[in-house]
């Protein structure tokens, strides 16, 4: 009995090992950090027997297979843009604002052309067989990004690992590197993938007004006056709410949406916006045809926040107004809809940011919220209250501390002051 219990334990530990053996061999064939390589498709113009051509498919491919929607590989990317900005690819939350972007819409890789000292590299984001009502929401995007060689400096690994085996002070039998191993590593180069923003808006028109760098197009006519009102509304929200030096301000100006989308490498997306802000990059985007835009810019102002979405638009519309329209004339809208939709809840809202087909009812409920708390305790209130949490129960435990209302009541007390500040 006690052999047959033997025998079995052995048996149990054989197989134990085995299964180990083949967990560990797989983590060998996955090592920390590999990433699955996406399917991607090319047309008859994608000659990937040219090696500089295969090598920037490769590079492209890999960046697409890296979760974009989620951060940048900076393996892959050039070295001057990550050291300048806290997202190298100014357009990465446009275009991949989900994991499921690149999923729902495979991409397909229309073309890799050479344009001066650049390759670019244009894609397509298409589903096949959508049918009605998302048939018309098709293709999401087809994009430009760039890809240029660089110099890679490159460590004799080799050598040094030599150098690293030796006993210290017993190096007498290493060889040190030739000139021309030597060289032949510094002169290494790969490709890396460049931000088409700044290759395409590289000709434009700058002026540097205070803390703000404009760039538009050569016929665009500036007007510098609307820039000073800018950079004056930059330093008197600063100094009302005791906020952080955001310099320098990149706004690019554009006149139409398709023009601001082109501009950062987009020739086309169905998410089209009428400006946007980059706040890891200190960037604004207008499609406006103006050097005003302070919603986006609160939006720099208040980085260093992260509340709420509700909170985070609430403060730009509060400040900056929405939609060209200042927060007094929308907040009227709002106790117009209030009035005609007596049952809507706050949470309701907070589920629903596009109703009615915009985003205004959700921004200027958020605004309501900050003059709220403006007028309890001035700056120090809001900036109280933009330290809410990302999370709905994070939002209402907030309002309860800051405001002193409960989650009941907060519907009630939001229609209130709403009415309160549409009749003034």
């Amino acid at each position: 009995m006690n052999c047959l219990v033997l025998f079995r334990r052995r048996v149990f530990l054989i197989v134990t090992i085995f299964l180990i053996s083949i967990c560990n061999l797989s983590a060998a064939e996955h090592p920390p950090g590999y990433v699955e390589l996406i399917d991607l498709p090319i047309t008859v113009r994608v000659d990937t027997t040219d090696a500089d051509i295969k090598a920037v498919y490769d590079l492209w491919r890999k960046f697409l297979s890296s979760r974009p929607d989620s951060a940048i590989d900076a393996s892959l990317w050039n070295k001057k843009e990550l050291k300048r900005y806290g997202d190298p690819y100014a357009a990465r939350s446009w275009i991949y604002n989900s994991e499921q972007i690149i999923k729902s819409f495979p991409p397909l890789l229309l073309s890799i052309e050479k344009e001066g000292k650049f390759y670019a590299i244009r894609t397509l984001y298409y589903s096949e067989g959508l049918e009605e009502p998302y048939k018309s929401s098709n293709p999401w995007a087809m994009q430009t990004m760039y890809a240029k060689k660089v110099k890679i400096k490159i460590k004799n690994e080799n050598e040094e690992k030599r150098m690293d085996a030796l006993p210290q002070g017993k190096r007498v039998g290493y060889v040190a590197p030739t000139p021309d191993s030597l060289r032949k590593k510094k002169d290494s180069a790969e490709y890396r993938l460049f931000d088409p923003l700044h290759v395409i808006t590289d000709s434009w028109d700058k002026r540097r007004m205070g803390p703000i760098d404009y760039h538009f197009p050569h016929d665009y006519f500036f007007d510098r006056s609307v820039g000073l009102r800018m950079t004056k509304f930059i330093k008197a929200v600063r100094k009302k709410y005791d906020l952080s030096k955001v310099s320098p301000i990149e706004f690019y100006i554009t006149r139409n949406q398709d023009e601001i989308a082109a501009a950062v490498g987009l020739n086309f997306i169905l998410g089209s916006s009428a400006g946007r802000s980059n706040t890891p990059n200190a960037q604004v985007f207008s499609s406006l045809a103006s050097e005003w835009y302070p919603h986006e810019i609160t939006h720099l102002l208040f980085r260093d926040y992260k509340p709420h979405f509700i909170l985070n638009e609430g403060i730009a519309t509060y400040l900056g107004g929405s939609m060209n329209r200042p927060f007094d004339s929308l907040v009227v809208d709002l106790a117009q809809f209030f009035d005609s939709n007596d049952s809507i809840t706050f949470q309701q809202i907070l589920d629903s940011p596009y109703l009615e087909g915009s985003t205004a009812i959700y921004y200027t409920v958020g605004a309501v919220l900050c003059k709220m708390a403006y007028q309890q305790d001035r700056a120090e209130k809001v900036k109280e209250l933009l330290s809410s949490g990302v999370a709905d129960d994070e939002l209402y435990a907030t309002i309860e501390r800051v405001l002193h209302i409960n989650e009941q009541d907060v519907t009630a007390a939001i229609r209130q002051k709403t009415k309160a500040y549409a009749d003034r």
